[in-house]
């Protein structure tokens, strides 16, 4: 996607003084812990999240080649609504609640091919097409013992979904508000940021370069604040991402989503925080080497990402009240001499990482070392190691949270939209 060039054409949010630091602070109405500590340690808290909120929104599922062929599925957990996205065998895309009309039980796992373009329960050989219709010879003795059957009552039960980029979503409810509505002004916030930006990160135009998940033993919540808080980032970062200018930091809201842009330092021309040390990527073309760091947080659950040399996807998973998964997906110019994406075997893994793979990506390149996470200059560690300390402290009979900085008004802003679907009671 083109940008125009010029300063005239850059972003409200960099054009602007309107979204700077000093007004995020309003002495009126300043931000506040809006969440109690059992919001993030309460099993209790977290079914509620599962039923009201997360069963209740729009989720991302995946990006659009995972399911590029027909039979393609994924499989993915919306809150307590288990849901299938699938290609059917004319190339649309469909999503189903994964559950079998006849008992109950989940048809598919994982992700994969449906062979053959039927999908047939393990437990009393339901088979239902892709278009989620119980097929006209489908039920095993049907004539003994289901002779009065209607079949045409016993369909799977349809979920929506939608795409915006080549991205992939998915909402529980077929009847749910469209996701061009739910997405708000998000996708008007995307830059561009710099004078000299040519174009757009275009995720479409880019290949993905690595997919890994880590394991963080910290409420999701505590996670995504932990992602969208810039008091942090100047201290807990300061060298492992050094070249960001933060007292620069932009932030707005949008919608239930919002914001972020954060440049370099001025002396810095090109930012070395997020270049491949071990492997150095290519600047996107039309994206200036000094473009900074810029995300769009989608509510609930996820963040889309832009550097000079990647765009990529930041998820995390609620698995319970204490644990979280965050899977992330990057994407860049096609690195040099790279046939494909090599899996790690997973018993080689660093403890933090369920899984990883990714161009020229080794268990080696992924090990930093005999460090303490503080002292291995290393982001995600870094993060991992504030969350779950964070999380213990929860813990603590005097666990309390004092005031709020103005460059920690969008966590104060992120715990109104979950106390809109999961109210104090």
């Amino acid at each position: 996607m083109r940008a125009s060039k010029g300063a005239a054409q850059l972003h409200e949010m960099v054009r602007s003084s309107a979204y700077t630091i000093d007004e995020w602070w309003n002495p009126a109405k300043p931000p506040r812990q809006r969440l109690p500590a059992s919001a993030y340690t309460s099993e209790e808290w977290f079914r509620r999240e599962r039923e009201e909120l997360f069963a209740k929104t729009w989720n991302f599922v995946g990006m659009l080649e995972d399911v590029s062929d027909p039979g393609d599925y994924i499989t993915v957990e919306c809150g307590n609504a288990a849901l299938v996205v699938l290609r059917d065998m004319t190339g649309r895309l469909r999503a189903f609640h994964n559950v079998c009309r006849h008992r109950g039980a989940r048809l598919l796992e994982g992700s994969g091919n449906i062979q053959r373009g039927l999908i047939s329960c393990f437990y009393h050989k339901w088979t239902y097409n892709l278009k989620g219709e119980l097929q006209l010879a489908s039920v095993p003795y049907q004539q003994e013992l289901f002779p009065c059957l209607d079949k045409s009552l016993y369909g799977l039960h349809h979920a929506k979904v939608a795409t915006w980029k080549n991205l992939l979503f998915v909402h529980p409810d077929p009847g749910a508000m469209s996701l061009e509505e739910w997405l708000a002004e998000i996708p008007g916030k995307l830059g561009p940021f710099k004078p000299n930006q040519e174009r757009l990160h275009d995720p479409e135009e880019l290949v993905e370069i690595s997919d890994i998940t880590y394991r963080v033993r910290a409420n999701w919540k505590i996670v995504t604040e932990n992602f969208i808080d810039g008091y942090h980032l100047p201290l807990l970062h300061s060298v492992s991402l050094g070249d960001g200018d933060f007292m620069q930091q932009r932030w707005q809201p949008s919608g239930r989503h919002q914001a972020f842009y954060r440049p370099l330092k001025p002396d810095i021309h090109k930012d070395r925080s997020y270049a491949d040390r071990d492997e150095p990527m290519p600047v996107i073309e039309g994206i200036p080497a000094d473009y900074g760091f810029s995300y769009q947080w989608l509510f609930p659950n996820i963040a889309l990402s832009q550097t000079a040399y990647t765009w990529s996807t930041f998820h995390v998973i609620a698995v319970s009240a204490g644990m979280s998964l965050v899977r992330t997906r990057v994407r860049a110019t096609k690195p040099a001499n790279s046939a494909k994406m090599n899996v790690v075997d997973p018993e080689k893994l660093p403890s933090h990482i369920v899984s990883a793979k990714g161009f020229n990506l080794s268990a080696d390149r992924l090990e930093i070392g005999p460090v303490h996470a503080l002292e291995s200059n290393n982001v995600m560690l870094e993060d991992i190691y504030a969350c779950e300390k964070v999380q213990e402290g929860m813990a603590s009979s005097v666990f309390s949270v004092g005031p709020l900085s103005k460059w920690e008004a969008p966590l104060s802003f992120f715990q109104s939209q979950i106390l809109d679907f999961v109210p104090l009671r």
